[in-house]
Protein backbone atom coordinates (compact mmCIF):
# COMPACT_ATOMS: atom_id res chain seq x y z
CA UNK A 1 0.00 0.00 0.00
CA UNK A 2 1.69 3.24 -1.03
CA UNK A 3 -1.01 5.68 1.10
CA UNK A 4 1.95 7.70 2.70
CA UNK A 5 3.14 8.89 -1.43
CA UNK A 6 -0.60 9.22 -2.15
CA UNK A 7 -0.31 11.53 1.00
CA UNK A 8 2.43 13.16 -0.12
CA UNK A 9 1.55 13.75 -3.59
CA UNK A 10 -2.03 15.33 -2.06
CA UNK A 11 0.11 18.14 -0.05
CA UNK A 12 2.22 18.51 -3.10
CA UNK A 13 -0.63 19.47 -4.96
CA UNK A 14 -2.48 21.74 -2.32
CA UNK A 15 -0.07 23.84 -2.00
CA UNK A 16 1.37 24.37 -5.57
CA UNK A 17 -2.06 25.00 -7.42
CA UNK A 18 -2.94 28.32 -8.42
CA UNK A 19 -5.11 29.36 -5.64
CA UNK A 20 -5.47 32.93 -5.95
CA UNK A 21 -2.94 33.24 -2.79
CA UNK A 22 0.69 31.22 -3.70
CA UNK A 23 2.27 31.36 -7.03
CA UNK A 24 2.18 28.09 -9.17
CA UNK A 25 5.72 28.65 -9.97
CA UNK A 26 7.44 28.90 -6.46
CA UNK A 27 9.40 26.09 -5.33
CA UNK A 28 7.84 24.19 -2.48
CA UNK A 29 9.49 21.68 -0.10
CA UNK A 30 6.91 19.33 1.46
CA UNK A 31 7.22 15.79 3.24
CA UNK A 32 5.19 13.51 4.67
CA UNK A 33 6.25 12.54 8.66
CA UNK A 34 7.62 9.46 8.78
CA UNK A 35 7.83 9.03 12.60
CA UNK A 36 4.73 7.47 14.94
CA UNK A 37 2.96 10.39 16.44
CA UNK A 38 -1.06 10.38 17.37
CA UNK A 39 -1.36 13.89 18.94
CA UNK A 40 -4.23 16.08 17.09
CA UNK A 41 -3.18 18.18 14.60
CA UNK A 42 -1.27 21.80 16.06
CA UNK A 43 -0.85 24.61 14.45
CA UNK A 44 2.59 25.88 16.10
CA UNK A 45 3.76 29.15 16.51
CA UNK A 46 4.80 31.22 13.77
CA UNK A 47 1.93 30.71 11.48
CA UNK A 48 1.06 34.38 10.83
CA UNK A 49 1.01 35.15 6.92
CA UNK A 50 2.62 37.80 5.51
CA UNK A 51 0.64 40.48 3.62
CA UNK A 52 1.80 40.54 0.15
CA UNK A 53 0.59 37.50 -0.68
CA UNK A 54 3.66 34.90 -1.40
CA UNK A 55 3.27 32.26 1.26
CA UNK A 56 6.38 30.00 1.07
CA UNK A 57 9.28 32.55 0.26
CA UNK A 58 9.57 34.58 3.71
CA UNK A 59 13.22 34.27 4.18
CA UNK A 60 15.16 35.97 1.72
CA UNK A 61 17.19 37.07 4.70
CA UNK A 62 18.04 33.99 5.34
CA UNK A 63 22.28 34.48 4.01
CA UNK A 64 22.62 37.69 5.72
CA UNK A 65 21.50 36.58 9.23
CA UNK A 66 23.71 36.54 11.57
CA UNK A 67 25.51 32.91 13.06
CA UNK A 68 25.48 34.27 16.27
CA UNK A 69 22.63 32.09 17.61
CA UNK A 70 23.88 28.65 16.24
CA UNK A 71 22.13 26.45 18.49
CA UNK A 72 24.57 24.45 21.19
CA UNK A 73 24.48 20.73 21.51
CA UNK A 74 24.04 18.85 24.54
CA UNK A 75 26.96 17.44 26.62
CA UNK A 76 24.91 14.69 27.26
CA UNK A 77 24.69 13.45 23.21
CA UNK A 78 26.64 12.60 21.27
CA UNK A 79 29.90 14.43 20.19
CA UNK A 80 28.26 17.59 17.95
CA UNK A 81 28.32 17.10 14.57
CA UNK A 82 28.51 20.83 13.89
CA UNK A 83 32.12 22.55 13.19
CA UNK A 84 32.83 25.99 12.82
CA UNK A 85 33.08 25.62 9.21
CA UNK A 86 29.71 23.74 8.68
CA UNK A 87 27.89 25.17 11.56
CA UNK A 88 24.93 23.28 9.90
CA UNK A 89 23.48 20.18 11.26
CA UNK A 90 22.49 17.40 8.56
CA UNK A 91 19.76 14.67 8.50
CA UNK A 92 21.11 11.47 8.90
CA UNK A 93 23.95 12.96 11.44
CA UNK A 94 22.74 15.62 13.62
CA UNK A 95 22.07 14.54 17.51
CA UNK A 96 19.18 14.49 19.34
CA UNK A 97 20.71 17.35 21.77
CA UNK A 98 21.55 19.81 18.79
CA UNK A 99 18.04 18.98 17.20
CA UNK A 100 16.35 19.95 20.19
CA UNK A 101 18.01 22.79 20.79
CA UNK A 102 17.39 24.16 17.18
CA UNK A 103 13.85 23.27 17.15
CA UNK A 104 13.48 25.53 20.71
CA UNK A 105 15.42 28.01 19.61
CA UNK A 106 13.66 28.49 16.48
CA UNK A 107 9.91 28.11 17.84
CA UNK A 108 11.18 30.63 20.45
CA UNK A 109 12.74 32.97 17.88
CA UNK A 110 9.45 33.02 15.92
CA UNK A 111 7.12 33.52 19.06
CA UNK A 112 9.08 36.36 19.53
CA UNK A 113 9.36 37.84 16.30
CA UNK A 114 5.70 37.94 16.05
CA UNK A 115 5.16 39.24 19.63
CA UNK A 116 7.41 42.39 18.62
CA UNK A 117 5.62 42.59 15.59
CA UNK A 118 9.19 42.40 13.68
CA UNK A 119 9.60 40.36 10.46
CA UNK A 120 9.59 36.39 11.71
CA UNK A 121 12.97 36.24 9.49
CA UNK A 122 14.97 33.66 11.49
CA UNK A 123 17.98 31.74 10.73
CA UNK A 124 17.91 27.60 10.10
CA UNK A 125 20.60 25.57 10.86
CA UNK A 126 19.29 21.99 10.33
CA UNK A 127 19.19 20.56 6.54
CA UNK A 128 16.51 17.75 6.15
CA UNK A 129 17.45 14.68 3.43
CA UNK A 130 17.26 16.01 -0.04
CA UNK A 131 17.51 19.77 0.75
CA UNK A 132 20.19 22.76 0.43
CA UNK A 133 20.95 25.76 2.34
CA UNK A 134 19.25 27.31 -0.28
CA UNK A 135 15.67 25.07 -0.42
CA UNK A 136 15.67 25.17 3.72
CA UNK A 137 15.18 28.62 3.12
CA UNK A 138 11.94 28.60 1.31
CA UNK A 139 10.27 26.05 3.34
CA UNK A 140 7.27 27.58 5.32
CA UNK A 141 7.99 27.51 8.75
CA UNK A 142 6.04 24.63 10.19
CA UNK A 143 7.29 22.60 7.53
CA UNK A 144 10.63 22.98 9.29
CA UNK A 145 9.98 22.51 12.47
CA UNK A 146 8.25 19.39 11.23
CA UNK A 147 11.57 18.39 9.50
CA UNK A 148 12.97 18.82 12.84
CA UNK A 149 10.53 16.81 14.75
CA UNK A 150 10.76 14.08 12.28
CA UNK A 151 14.36 13.99 12.43
CA UNK A 152 14.36 14.15 16.62
CA UNK A 153 12.33 10.94 16.88
CA UNK A 154 14.42 9.42 13.82
CA UNK A 155 17.20 9.76 16.63
CA UNK A 156 15.51 9.02 19.57
CA UNK A 157 14.45 5.83 17.92
CA UNK A 158 17.17 4.86 16.43
CA UNK A 159 19.10 4.83 20.45
CA UNK A 160 20.41 1.50 21.60
CA UNK A 161 17.88 2.02 24.74
CA UNK A 162 14.79 2.76 22.45
CA UNK A 163 15.17 -0.15 20.67
CA UNK A 164 16.04 -2.57 23.68
CA UNK A 165 12.34 -0.76 25.13
CA UNK A 166 10.86 -1.36 21.84
CA UNK A 167 11.88 -5.19 21.54
CA UNK A 168 10.60 -5.62 25.46
CA UNK A 169 7.44 -3.93 24.11
CA UNK A 170 6.60 -6.04 21.16
CA UNK A 171 7.57 -9.28 23.30
CA UNK A 172 5.13 -8.58 26.16
CA UNK A 173 2.16 -7.30 23.87
CA UNK A 174 -0.82 -9.28 23.98
CA UNK A 175 -3.74 -10.08 21.44
CA UNK A 176 -5.91 -7.66 23.55
CA UNK A 177 -3.50 -5.02 24.07
CA UNK A 178 -2.73 -4.77 20.13
CA UNK A 179 -6.26 -4.96 19.46
CA UNK A 180 -6.96 -1.84 21.52
CA UNK A 181 -3.90 -0.07 19.96
CA UNK A 182 -4.84 -0.50 16.61
CA UNK A 183 -9.27 -0.16 17.18
CA UNK A 184 -8.03 3.09 18.93
CA UNK A 185 -5.54 4.41 16.46
CA UNK A 186 -8.39 4.01 13.60
CA UNK A 187 -11.24 5.26 16.05
CA UNK A 188 -9.04 8.02 15.58
CA UNK A 189 -8.54 8.03 11.91
CA UNK A 190 -12.25 7.69 11.27
CA UNK A 191 -12.94 11.37 13.82
CA UNK A 192 -9.98 13.27 11.72
CA UNK A 193 -11.13 12.22 8.19
CA UNK A 194 -14.32 14.54 7.66
CA UNK A 195 -12.60 17.59 8.45
CA UNK A 196 -9.61 16.89 6.34
CA UNK A 197 -11.92 16.54 3.52
CA UNK A 198 -14.01 19.34 4.10
CA UNK A 199 -10.42 21.28 4.29
CA UNK A 200 -9.70 20.00 1.41
CA UNK A 201 -12.69 20.59 -0.54
CA UNK A 202 -12.40 24.35 0.69
CA UNK A 203 -8.77 24.37 -0.92
CA UNK A 204 -9.73 23.34 -4.61
CA UNK A 205 -8.24 25.79 -7.18
CA UNK A 206 -12.35 26.46 -7.85
CA UNK A 207 -13.35 27.03 -4.51
CA UNK A 208 -10.20 29.70 -3.26
CA UNK A 209 -11.24 31.30 -6.55
CA UNK A 210 -15.28 31.35 -5.97
CA UNK A 211 -14.30 33.01 -2.45
CA UNK A 212 -12.24 35.44 -3.78
CA UNK A 213 -14.68 36.89 -6.18
CA UNK A 214 -17.69 36.30 -4.08
CA UNK A 215 -16.00 39.39 -1.65
CA UNK A 216 -15.77 41.88 -4.42
CA UNK A 217 -13.07 44.04 -5.14
CA UNK A 218 -12.10 45.50 -1.53
CA UNK A 219 -8.93 45.38 -1.06
CA UNK A 220 -9.20 44.22 2.61
CA UNK A 221 -12.13 41.72 2.31
CA UNK A 222 -9.68 39.99 -0.14
CA UNK A 223 -6.81 39.96 2.10
CA UNK A 224 -9.05 38.22 4.49
CA UNK A 225 -10.09 35.90 2.19
CA UNK A 226 -6.31 34.92 1.25
CA UNK A 227 -5.88 34.50 5.31
CA UNK A 228 -8.39 32.14 5.67
CA UNK A 229 -7.59 29.95 2.40
CA UNK A 230 -3.41 30.37 4.03
CA UNK A 231 -4.95 29.19 7.13
CA UNK A 232 -7.01 26.37 5.40
CA UNK A 233 -4.07 25.14 3.98
CA UNK A 234 -2.05 25.04 7.14
CA UNK A 235 -4.45 23.12 8.88
CA UNK A 236 -5.15 20.97 5.51
CA UNK A 237 -1.45 19.92 5.38
CA UNK A 238 -1.55 19.28 9.37
CA UNK A 239 -4.01 16.81 9.59
CA UNK A 240 -2.54 15.02 6.36
CA UNK A 241 0.68 14.60 8.49
CA UNK A 242 -1.63 13.57 11.46
CA UNK A 243 -3.50 10.94 8.99
CA UNK A 244 -0.35 9.63 7.48
CA UNK A 245 0.99 9.14 11.02
CA UNK A 246 -1.83 7.04 12.61
CA UNK A 247 -1.10 4.95 9.45
CA UNK A 248 2.01 4.34 10.01
CA UNK A 249 1.09 3.91 13.37
CA UNK A 250 -1.42 1.01 12.81
CA UNK A 251 0.98 -0.43 10.24
CA UNK A 252 4.34 -0.63 12.36
CA UNK A 253 5.35 -3.21 14.64
CA UNK A 254 4.20 -7.22 14.85
CA UNK A 255 0.82 -5.99 12.94
CA UNK A 256 0.10 -6.63 9.41
CA UNK A 257 -2.33 -5.36 7.54
CA UNK A 258 -3.78 -6.55 4.05
CA UNK A 259 -5.79 -4.15 2.25
CA UNK A 260 -5.68 -0.84 1.85
CA UNK A 261 -6.40 0.96 5.66
CA UNK A 262 -7.20 4.61 3.62
CA UNK A 263 -8.08 5.22 0.04
CA UNK A 264 -9.92 7.74 -2.24
CA UNK A 265 -13.26 7.28 -2.93
CA UNK A 266 -14.39 8.82 -6.71
CA UNK A 267 -15.10 12.28 -5.12
CA UNK A 268 -11.22 12.32 -4.08
CA UNK A 269 -12.56 11.97 -0.86
CA UNK A 270 -10.03 10.14 2.17
CA UNK A 271 -11.91 7.18 3.49
CA UNK A 272 -11.47 3.43 5.23
CA UNK A 273 -10.70 0.98 2.57
CA UNK A 274 -10.57 -3.14 2.94
CA UNK A 275 -9.01 -3.96 5.28
CA UNK A 276 -7.88 -7.02 7.67
CA UNK A 277 -5.36 -6.21 10.34
CA UNK A 278 -3.50 -9.64 12.28
CA UNK A 279 -1.05 -10.12 15.10
CA UNK A 280 1.08 -13.15 14.95
CA UNK A 281 -0.90 -14.74 12.70
CA UNK A 282 -4.74 -14.20 13.99
CA UNK A 283 -6.75 -11.42 12.76
CA UNK A 284 -7.75 -8.48 15.08
CA UNK A 285 -9.57 -6.11 13.18
CA UNK A 286 -11.15 -6.04 9.86
CA UNK A 287 -12.99 -2.70 8.02
CA UNK A 288 -16.26 -4.40 8.50
CA UNK A 289 -16.20 -3.87 12.70
CA UNK A 290 -17.02 -0.89 14.61
CA UNK A 291 -13.70 0.90 16.11
CA UNK A 292 -13.55 2.41 20.05
CA UNK A 293 -11.40 4.36 21.96
CA UNK A 294 -8.83 2.85 24.35
CA UNK A 295 -9.63 4.21 27.54
CA UNK A 296 -7.93 2.24 29.49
Amino acid sequence: MQITSDLTVTIQKLISARSGFASASQPTFVKAGTALRTEAPVIRPGATGNEDGTEYDLFGGFAQTSKTDVPATSSADAPSTTTADDPYMHAGKANYGELYAEYTRFISSMVEADRQHKDPTVARYFIPAGETQETVKAMDEHDYMWAIQDEMEAAADHSPQAQANKAIGNQGLSYGDATRMASDALFSLQKALPALNDTLARMTPTAVEERLQSVGGDPKLQRLAQQVAKNDMLFAKSSLRYVDRIVRSIESGPNKVDGAILVKNGQGQYQLGDFSISFNGQVMLTSRDTFKAFTA
